[in-house]
C-alpha cells in the first residue's frame, strides 16, 4: 500500500512540473487571440510601450523628491521666498516660514510695542496679501 501510494505521490509531482511550461501567457505573445499583432498600429510602425514617463523626471512626479537637476522648475523655496516679498512689502520683518502640505505658516515681526488691535490688523492685511499672492496654500499668519 506504502509503494503504490509513493507511486501516484510520484507521478502527480511530476506531472505537475511538466504542465506548467505548456502554459501560454498573453504577455509572451507579439499577436492577440484574433492574430492582430499588438506591437504594431495600423500604419505598420512598431509601438511597443517606449517610454511611459512621457518626458517627467521623477522630481515632477513626487514633489517630496529633491530637484537634483538644476532645471527651473517650480520649489518651494520660490514659495517661501515670495512671502518674504510680500510680508517686506508690507512693512513687516518677515519670520519663520514653512510649508506642509498645502498648508504656509508664517511668522512675521513687528517694531516697537504694539497693541492688540494693531496686531490683529496687521494680520488681517498680511493674511490677505498672501493669500492672493500664493493662492495654492491655505496661510496662517502668527504676528510676534
Amino acid at each position: 500500500m506504502k509503494k503504490i501510494l509513493i507511486f501516484f505521490l510520484f507521478f502527480a509531482v511530476l506531472g505537475s512540473g511538466c504542465a506548467q511550461h505548456n502554459a501560454e501567457s498573453i504577455y509572451d505573445k507579439d499577436e492577440d487571440r484574433a492574430g492582430t499583432d499588438i506591437n504594431r498600429e495600423n500604419d505598420g510602425v512598431r509601438r511597443g510601450n517606449g517610454n511611459q514617463d512621457n518626458g517627467m523626471t521623477m522630481t515632477d512626479q513626487n514633489p517630496n523628491l529633491l530637484n537634483t537637476d538644476n532645471q527651473n522648475r517650480h520649489s518651494f523655496s520660490m514659495d517661501v521666498q515670495k512671502a518674504k516679498d510680500v510680508i517686506s512689502d508690507a512693512g513687516y520683518e518677515p519670520g519663520s516660514i514653512w510649508i506642509n502640505g498645502g498648508e504656509m505658516n508664517v511668522t512675521a515681526r513687528l517694531q516697537g510695542l504694539v497693541t492688540r488691535k494693531d496686531r490683529e490688523d496687521a494680520q488681517k492685511i498680511l493674511q490677505n496679501r498672501l493669500s492672493k499672492a500664493l493662492p495654492r496654500y491655505d496661510v496662517k499668519v502668527n504676528i510676534e
